[in-house]
C-alpha cells in the first residue's frame, strides 16, 4: 500500500478530498498516517492510480506463465585453493 505525503497543509486538504471522492462508498480504503512531520495518506494501489499521482507507479504483476528466475548457488572453493590465494 503506497503512502502519499502531501507537500503542505493546503495540499493535504485537497488530497484528502480527492482520495475520499475516489474511494466512493469505501472510505476505509484511505488511512491517515501521522508518524511523520505532517499528515500522510495510505491507500491501496488502485486508489493511488485512480487519483493520478505522478510520484506513484504500481509495481507490475508477475506473469503467472513465466516462473521467477532461479538464483545461482554460491560458488564453492576448495580448501587448497583458498589457502593458496
Amino acid at each position: 500500500m503506497p503512502t502519499i505525503i502531501p507537500a503542505d497543509d493546503a495540499d493535504s486538504k485537497r488530497l484528502a478530498v480527492a482520495l475520499l471522492e475516489a474511494a466512493g462508498d469505501r472510505p476505509e480504503r484511505v488511512r491517515t498516517v501521522s508518524a511523520g512531520p505532517r499528515l500522510a495518506f495510505e491507500v491501496d494501489d488502485d486508489l493511488a492510480a485512480a487519483i493520478g499521482t505522478e510520484q506513484y507507479m504500481p509495481e507490475p504483476e508477475p506473469d503467472p506463465a513465466k516462473p521467477a528466475p532461479k538464483k545461482a548457488a554460491p560458488r564453492k572453493t576448495s580448501v587448497k585453493a583458498a589457502a593458496a590465494g
